[in-house]
């Protein structure tokens, strides 16, 4: 009886430690496999009506925000003492891509004015450092009911808070990342901590914002930024090379394989710098026209003066992901039906017809789909998980 009693007791104990483990620093494949399932669950409700089979085990969905701003939201999870704040990326309206369009630069500390009401923020703490306006302004109009929430989390026993997001979400989270960071805090609750994990994000900074991001939260918990090569968006706004495009140290270091030989990025570099006066000045029009166009929306818009700069930087120590395979899908399945074009048609040794007309082409963003970078991550931390899922992509996707 006592040896039972004795197990029992131990279960609880292991049981109880499972559920108030702490995060650990560093970058968890576990915590990137949930987490990038949670980002699919917009996907699986947007087109099944039902995301259940999306949320990891152990994770309850505590609050679901309403539709804020530029079409934003974010939904609240939680798992024993930690949780997760998940932002949704880009809607198909148009609004939710006018935040992305609005690319021009704003200082990474200021206030933003929403029909007159103030919302102070603070990114970073140098004065050089600058922030994309329609992301920050995203920030603005989620901030105060994401800290709102954050607070009750913490009331109610939490210690542990992971913030993520895909695509815009992702770009999102960084900001919203940088922005508790600056708070008091009282705002959040004091013994909270923090970690962050962006996917498919677009970038959101210069370089002197993303060196003291870096430097800020790189080491502790961490914040970790997964992208695949092969998606376009992970390269957007816009990033070129502004130091000297040629020099002694440059062919040296091509010479001896330390910098890979790469012209056309040198010339794609030497020609953004050369325009880089008009193109500045139209991505400060572009953006000026959104924030008109948005104000039935949001409300009537006051952001801090654009800066002259348009150059944005990678996250640095971003984690690549194997590009994601487009199946081999015939345009029409009733050809294998045609017994003229079955004789016909030449084939591969797998199989597969070599004329690539008959087949469909990727669509242009298939490399970005959330669910997508849900299957990636399985793939190279979880093979027999990534073997055992019923799909390896959504037939809506294709």
């Amino acid at each position: 009886m006592r040896s039972r009693f004795a197990i029992i007791l131990l279960l609880a104990v292991l049981a109880a430690g499972g559920a108030n483990a702490q995060l650990r620093p560093g970058f968890d494949p576990a915590e990137a496999r949930d987490l990038s399932a949670l980002c699919a669950t917009h996907t699986f409700k947007e087109l099944y009506g039902d995301d259940a089979e999306m949320i990891p085990d152990g994770y309850q969905r505590v609050y679901e925000s309403p539709v804020m701003g530029m079409d934003n939201k974010f939904q609240l999870f939680r798992k024993g003492d930690a949780a997760v704040l998940e932002i949704r990326g880009s809607t198909s309206s148009a609004i939710s891509w006018m935040e992305n369009i609005q690319a021009a630069m704003i200082p990474a500390q200021g206030v933003i004015r929403i029909d007159g009401r103030p919302f102070p923020y603070r990114f970073a703490s140098d004065t050089a450092a600058s922030v994309h306006a329609g992301y920050a302004l995203g920030i603005a109009c989620i901030a105060n009911d994401a800290v709102a929430r954050i607070r009750q989390l913490t009331e109610n026993g939490v210690r542990d808070l992971i913030i993520t997001g895909h695509s815009q979400g992702g770009a999102l989270a960084l900001l919203l990342r940088a922005y508790l960071h600056h708070l008091p805090s009282s705002a959040t609750g004091a013994t909270l901590r923090i970690k962050a994990y962006a996917f498919a994000h677009p970038m959101v900074g210069n370089r002197a914002f993303m060196d003291e991001f870096t430097e800020t939260h790189a080491s502790g918990l961490g914040c970790f930024s997964l992208v695949n090569p092969a998606d376009p968006v992970p390269r957007m706004p816009l990033a070129y090379d502004d130091g000297r495009l040629v020099s002694s140290d440059r062919v040296f270091a091509v010479i001896t394989g330390q910098e890979p030989l790469d012209p056309m990025g040198r010339v794609r570099s030497a020609a953004i710098k050369m325009l880089r006066r008009p193109i500045t000045g139209i991505t400060a029009y572009l953006s000026g026209s959104v924030e008109k166009r948005i104000a039935g929306s949001v409300g009537e818009v006051e952001l801090p003066p654009y800066r002259s700069e348009i150059n944005y930087a990678p996250m640095k120590g971003r984690m690549d992901l194997e590009p994601f395979a487009y199946p081999v899908c015939l345009k029409d399945s009733s050809c294998l039906r045609n017994d003229s074009i079955m004789r016909v048609e030449p084939r591969d040794a797998n199989g597969h017809f070599t004329n690539p007309e008959l087949y469909r082409k990727e669509p242009t963003f298939y490399q970005h789909k959330p669910y997508n970078y849900h299957v990636a991550v399985l793939r190279r931390w979880f093979p027999k998980d990534f073997e055992a899922i019923r799909m390896k992509w959504l037939p809506e996707n294709l």
